[in-house]
């Protein structure tokens, strides 16, 4: 019969299969259509069992039949064709009104190969759009973060932002705070004692105000006063103690004195402070360090003190005949100065930077130098640098001095350079500008020396070790 005639569709290969489902479906939807207006709801049965019938008959005779388009329109629709051709117009209109607003634009001049590369970022800043500008800023601001040295975030700070002046900070203050930002005071002596003389200023022309006390106003004036010149730059231990000093005196003086009373006692206050703790133990440290130094010496210094200047011409002018060897280094190059005044003063010096320190060292006798503070732990907090001219010196065998007033002493205890710094201006270690962004240079302005690389401290007191700062500080009536 008919079932034997027909051909097995499992031996059919995929592609006559394919062929096969998508004739099927033809018919069917051909079959529904036809059957749409003639098919009560009543003869839903009948229709799937027709249905059923048509897909298990319709196949062998339909294998090799051309598959039925779909794209037949309906009633009320249009064909694929359609809207194929009124898509492609669509787009069509659209390309052509982009072309029209890309010529409406002023044509960018063509540059040379040659200029293109050199003038590839001004171009660019030029011809940004408002988004593309804050991407632009949004990845350098990210490239600083991504190069910036972590270590020492903790110690950047606004200093080299423009500074607001109040109208409570004094005209001596301000002069001075400038010329402590532009780094023509140095020293921590000289800063001390300029910040000493501006606060004589500023007793003079102070006025009490109504319904109040002389000493408890001031106090809250001088202040404002201190925190504008730390903005300027940090303060030294120096300065602190002074300031430390000069308000535990002031909280002593007597409210039954009328105010010029307690002005000149402030005063008096202020120059006992500079006689003492600064001029005398001058004189006294000079005194015994020149014991210290013997005819054919040659003694090598490092920076600018003017402690050390102060011995060395001492010693001079004692008839000591001996050389100095001046070990300088950027970007202050304080040296010079030191160069200066030794020369004036009839004294033969030899000049290097500190990259040539290894090759001289052997003709130096002693090693003499100052310091920014000595702090609890006996480490010697000084110029960048001195504590690789302390360790060449040790590696040979040479004595080190250190020559620091006990007002220099501090309670902080630091065995790094880390963790408390100042940080000076990154610029000026760099004299040609980084074009890319990529380099960061790093400005420290001091260094801490282990006490192991320290023969002495020369005080006012005498010469004793390092170890003996907390002593000290418990017999100094600062507190």
């Amino acid at each position: 019969m008919l079932m034997q005639d027909q051909p097995d569709t499992n031996k059919l290969s995929k592609k006559e299969r394919r062929k096969a489902k998508v004739a099927e479906k033809g018919t069917i939807n051909n079959t529904d259509h036809n059957k749409k207006n003639t098919v009560e709801p009543n003869a839903k049965a009948d229709h799937a069992t027709d249905q059923i019938q048509v897909k298990q008959e319709s196949v062998p005779q339909e294998i090799n039949a051309p598959p039925v388009s779909t794209d037949a329109p309906h009633e009320g629709q249009k064909s694929k064709a359609q809207l194929r051709a009124e898509r492609r117009e669509k787009q069509e209109q659209q390309r052509l009104a982009k072309q029209n607003n890309k010529e409406t634009v002023a044509p960018k001049p063509v540059m040379p190969k040659s200029t293109k590369k050199l003038d590839d970022v001004k171009q660019k800043s030029v011809d940004v759009k408002p988004k593309t500008l804050r991407k632009v800023v949004e990845k350098i601001d990210s490239a600083k973060k991504r190069h910036r040295v972590q270590l020492f975030s903790h110690l950047e700070k606004s200093v080299f932002k423009p500074l607001t002046v109040h109208q409570a900070i004094h005209p001596a203050i301000i002069q001075l705070g400038a010329q402590y930002a532009a780094k023509t005071i140095l020293g921590s002596d000289a800063r001390c004692l300029a910040l000493l003389c501006a606060l004589k200023h500023l007793i003079n022309d102070f006025q009490t105000p109504v319904n109040q006390e002389l000493c408890r106003a001031f106090e809250a004036h001088l202040h404002s006063n201190v925190e504008h010149l730390q903005l300027c730059r940090p303060f030294a231990v120096s300065m602190t103690n002074a300031l430390r000093y000069f308000k535990l005196h002031l909280a002593q003086i007597k409210t039954s004195m009328t105010d010029s009373e307690k002005k000149d006692e402030m005063q008096t206050t202020i120059d006992s402070y500079v006689e003492d703790e600064i001029d005398k133990a001058v004189v006294a440290i000079s005194a015994k360090v020149c014991e210290k130094i013997n005819d054919n010496d040659v003694i090598l210094t490092y920076g600018h003190s003017s402690l050390v200047n102060k011995i060395l011409i001492d010693a001079k002018e004692k008839g000591r005949n001996f050389k100095v060897i001046i070990v300088d280094a950027r970007p202050l190059l304080e040296g010079r100065r030191t160069l200066t005044k030794l020369t004036n003063a009839g004294i033969e010096c030899t000049y290097i930077l500190i990259t040539a320190i290894n090759f001289i060292i052997k003709q130096a006798t002693k090693v003499i130098f100052g310091a920014h503070a000595l702090l609890n732990n006996g480490y010697v907090m000084a110029r960048a640098g001195t504590a690789l001219v302390a360790l060449i010196a040790k590696t040979h065998m040479k004595p080190v001095l250190v020559c620091c007033e006990t007002s220099k002493f501090s309670e902080r205890a630091q065995t790094d350079s880390f963790v408390y710094n100042e940080i000076g201006d990154p610029n000026e270690l760099m004299p040609i500008k980084d074009k890319f962004g990529y380099l960061n240079a790093l400005n420290l302005m001091y260094d801490v020396t282990p006490p192991k690389y320290v023969t002495g401290v020369a005080t006012e007191l005498g010469i004793l070790p390092c170890t003996s700062v907390p002593v000290i500080l418990r017999l100094k009536p600062t507190e």
